[in-house]
């Protein structure tokens, strides 16, 4: 049986790749566009965002 060095087995791997979906048709975005770039307030960070998903997902789950 052929085995691959751990070097070899990590280049094969394949590359996982997160992306992060907004549910913002186009048109929604084109029109945000203005107010993100003149947004003055606070931004939330992406640790915030992820709290308040999984807060949102658990409420769901509780239902």
């Amino acid at each position: 049986m052929l085995r691959l060095t751990k070097k070899e087995a990590k280049e094969k791997a394949p590359k996982m790749v997160a992306v992060i979906k907004n549910g913002h048709t186009e048109a929604e975005l084109a029109e945000s566009g203005e107010r993100w770039v003149n947004h003055q307030g606070p931004y939330l960070t992406l640790a915030e965002t992820i709290a308040i998903e999984k807060a949102k997902q658990k409420g769901q789950a509780d239902k």
